[in-house]
């Protein structure tokens, strides 16, 4: 699996990622940078979209585990 699958219809990356992490407690604001007024428009606008389902957060944490964790955890 990838995580463009967990992506909703009409969800863009950049819109996932940004809806991802504001998932979080600790996470007050997120600071994405765009270069074009239509990326920032679009970042701004996933601040309103519903958030993550339970279910897509489980995808996104089984596919972490699988493909990244271990490339970036790897202190010993």
């Amino acid at each position: 699996m990838r995580f463009a699958a967990c992506c909703r219809p009409g969800m863009t990356m950049s819109q996932f990622a940004l809806r991802w992490i504001l998932m979080f407690d600790a996470v007050s604001c997120a600071i994405p940078g765009g270069k074009r007024a239509g990326q920032v428009a679009e970042n701004c606008a996933a601040a309103e979209l519903p958030a993550l389902t339970e279910e897509g957060m489980s995808a996104i944490r089984k596919i972490h585990g699988q493909r990244i964790h271990g490339l970036v955890h790897h202190r010993s």
